[in-house]
Formats: structure tokens, sequence, C-alpha cells
């Protein structure tokens, strides 16, 4: 099952949707209740026996008082029609099922024959439980959630800050001649890991529901340039230019990487394209950038031309004492962006550092 479509169906049962308050309804009068989506029922006719056909419009107290009868409620997946009450689930008796009780066992066997979502909502334990496909996942309360996007929160900015610390250290190693490819894989490492909780936490922001806007917006602040930092590392060391083709494919193979994964210093090393595996050989392995993250962070200086330049020059350092006429031999770059590039660099010679907005 595709990450997205799991999030966007947690999206329709979240705080603060109609159905969330009808869900909400029927927990706290403890009277149980089970909600099968379907896109056309007569799809499967044959795994349910209908007590009562209503094919009414979609409405949160009509689906509270529904679930006050015995058997399933029926509801089209777009949330407008309640397709029939009282039904009674008929699915393949022989699916195995890790649940307790009717109505979850027959709500997960549901799940994993037809592929629809199933809500189950526990009158003895008070739990709501979504069922798709083979997934199965017990709804957390506002307060849990709260208190887990609040700690995700400070562990992305504790990253983030990580991950900006060690770009400056980038800068000044390669300006002593010291920098090595295990600094640049530890950098790639923390700005992976900057983007990797970004990402999980999506699944919390969705399960908050409108509570979870404010951290959505705190969250994306946090991630603001951190992939294309990474991208930008990918090109200045990867072990061969990369075009922009090239590079798509390395930073999704990276971006798709797990915790343990982006632990590894031989996973990232591989993936840099070294054929090294260990921290102690990237140690001894001394580096130079091609220039281009210092290109892309000038203004008006587009993806393309940035690595144009780093083939022209091949190293930062040769970037760094190009004159304006080397600069506009290079394709894409014409009298105003070869001014521009070499004010650029005359401003970090002064400074030693490399503007990055949103850092």
């Amino acid at each position: 099952m595709e990450r997205s479509e799991l999030i966007e169906k947690i999206k329709k049962i979240a705080p603060g949707t109609p159905l969330r308050h009808a869900l909400d309804d029927i927990q706290d009068a403890n009277v149980g209740g089970l909600l099968f989506f379907v896109d056309d029922y007569k799809k499967y006719s044959h795994l349910m026996q209908i007590g009562f056909l209503l094919n009414c419009q979609f409405n949160p107290n009509k689906l509270y008082e529904l679930a006050k009868m015995d058997g399933a409620i029926v509801v089209d997946d777009d949330l407008t029609t309640i397709v029939g009450a009282n039904v009674q689930l008929i699915p393949d008796h022989t699916i195995p099922t890790n649940q307790t009780g009717m109505r979850h066992r027959a709500a997960e066997r549901m799940a994993k024959e037809t592929g629809r979502m199933l809500v189950a909502i526990s009158k003895r334990r008070n739990t709501m439980t979504i069922f798709l496909g083979d997934f199965a996942y017990t709804l957390n309360n506002v307060e849990t959630l709260t208190s887990k996007i609040t700690q995700t929160i400070r562990t992305a900015e504790k990253y983030k800050e990580a991950f900006i610390e060690a770009l400056q250290g980038i800068e000044f190693m390669e300006r002593a001649g010291s920098l090595t490819l295990y600094d640049v894989v530890k950098t790639i490492q923390k700005g992976l890991m900057v983007a990797l909780i970004c990402e999980e936490a999506e699944f919390t922001i969705a399960e908050l529901g409108n509570h979870g806007r404010f951290p959505s917006m705190q969250l994306a602040e946090i991630l603001v340039n951190v992939n294309e930092e990474i991208e930008s590392l990918i090109l200045d060391f990867y072990e061969e230019l990369l075009d922009q083709d090239s590079l798509e494919e390395i930073f999704d193979k990276m971006r798709s990487l797990g915790e343990k994964e982006i632990s590894s210093f031989g996973v990232i090393l591989r993936n840099l394209g070294y054929d090294i595996n260990t921290a102690s050989q990237a140690v001894e392995y001394f580096i130079r950038s091609r220039g281009i993250r210092f290109a892309r962070h000038i203004p008006r200086i587009p993806l393309q031309v940035a690595i144009n330049l780093g083939k022209e020059f091949g190293t930062f350092s040769n970037l760094l004492e190009s004159s304006e006429d080397e600069l506009k031999d290079v394709d894409g770059i014409g009298e105003k962006r070869a001014s521009a590039i070499r004010h650029a660099i005359d401003v970090y010679k002064k400074s030693g550092e490399i503007t990055v907005p949103g850092f």
C-alpha cells in the first residue's frame, strides 16, 4: 500500500471532519460500531447481507443513530451517501486474523479480502481501529498525538541545527584543505535525518486533523532548503559529475532510505558512488567540492548553469580564481550572470561563508 494512500484515508477520519464527529459521538455513547467504505457496494454484495438499503445523504447525526443498530454501516468512499445499515458482513472465515471480538475479526477479514477501508469502534476498549488491506491501526487521542508531534518537532530541530553546523564545518575544512569524505557523509546523514523525521511526521499530522495545522507549519519551516542542500552535496561530492536526471535518481534513492540505512556509512558511500565501505576509510579520503553548492546560492543561477560551472572548473578553488571572461565561456552564462558570479565570489572571499536562505 502506498504511504500517500494511507495518509489520505487517515485524513478522512481525522478530528475536525464530519465523519470523525460521528465516530466520536459513537465512541462517547459507548455503543460500538463498524463502518465499511465502498466505491460500489454491488461489487461486494456477495459479502454482505443488507439489513436496510438506505442510499441517503451522509450526515454525522444519521450515522450516529444508525450505529445503535446491530451490524455494520456501509458508506460510499466520497462520504456523500450512507448506503445501508444493519449490514451483516460475510468475509471468508479462513482468512487469518489476529483480532479479538467478532466486530474486529470481521473488519480485518473484510479489509484483507476487499482491499477496502473499515473502521471498527470497540465498545469494551473504547478504541477506534482502521483496517485497510493488510494494514490495521488503532487511532490515538489528540493529547497523545500532540505530545508525540511536539517531541518530533524538537528532534527535527536538533538535527537541523546539527546539519547547519556540519555544512559550516564543510566550508571551513575545505578552506583549510582538510575536508574528508567522512565529513561529507556525516553531513549528508544529518540532512537525510531531518528530511526523514519530517516525512514520517506526515502520518501523525494527518491523524491530528485540524489540530495539526500549526505543527505542520513548524515542520515545513524546519525542512526549508534541506532537500536542496542534500542535492547540492551530492552534486559537489559524488564520485563523478552528475547530470540533472542522474541527480534526481540518486537523490530519490537516498530519500527512500530508512533510519538504519542512513546511519550506515557504507550505504551512504555506495550511494555516492565510492568503492569504500567504512568510516575509517572515509577519514583518510581527502576531497574537494566542485563549487556547485556555492553557485546554486547565487541569485538567478539555474541548477543546470551551476552544474556547468562544476564541469568547467572542476573544483571550488578553481571557480574562486576564475575571471569574468572565463565565466562567460561557460554554457548558459552571459555578461550579467558572469558579473553576478564574480561578485558572489568576491563576497565569499571576504566573509568565508556561503549564505543559505532559511538557514
